[in-house]
């Protein structure tokens, strides 16, 4: 009985080591993709052409010059992967919880998630990912196909 328990002390977190490192690699999540999502209709993303599908929206290091009196910080390039390869690249405005104002229509803290939605009148798509406090807005130019209604 004794050799019976002192091999499970060892067997056991031998086991549990195997499954966790086996669950952990299966549930491995690349941080830098914020989302998945589907565009719907033909778009511009920075000035080429990015066809309708589902990408990952992945978040890069890089980050836009500012313009003369703005912080760098609110505003980061995104990449659109489609299969592994980028298919295009846009500048997101980054709006953080911790900046928001304390009163106003602005102060209302959006909900973590992802939204694809086109704006008013149909020149915009905007996808919308909020993830850890951060806000991720890209705006991508609708392609309108000359000669239909």
């Amino acid at each position: 009985m004794p050799r019976t328990v002192s091999t499970l002390a060892v067997v056991l977190p031998l086991s549990l080591v195997a499954i966790t490192s086996q669950l952990t690699g299966q549930a491995r999540v690349d941080e830098k993709v914020l989302a998945t999502v589907r565009i719907s209709t033909a778009v511009m993303a920075n000035g080429a052409p990015l066809p309708p599908g589902t990408y990952d929206v992945r978040l890069t290091q890089e980050r836009p010059t500012p313009a003369a009196g703005q912080s760098g910080e609110g505003r980061q390039w995104v990449e659109f992967v489609a299969k592994g390869k980028v298919a295009g690249r846009e500048i997101a405005e980054v709006l953080r919880d911790s900046d928001l104002p304390s009163v106003g229509a602005s102060s209302v803290r959006v909900p973590d998630g992802t939204r694809v939605e086109m704006l008013k009148g149909g020149e915009f798509l905007r996808v919308s990912v909020k993830r850890d406090g951060e806000r991720y807005l890209v705006y991508l130019p609708v392609v309108h196909v000359q000669g239909a209604n």
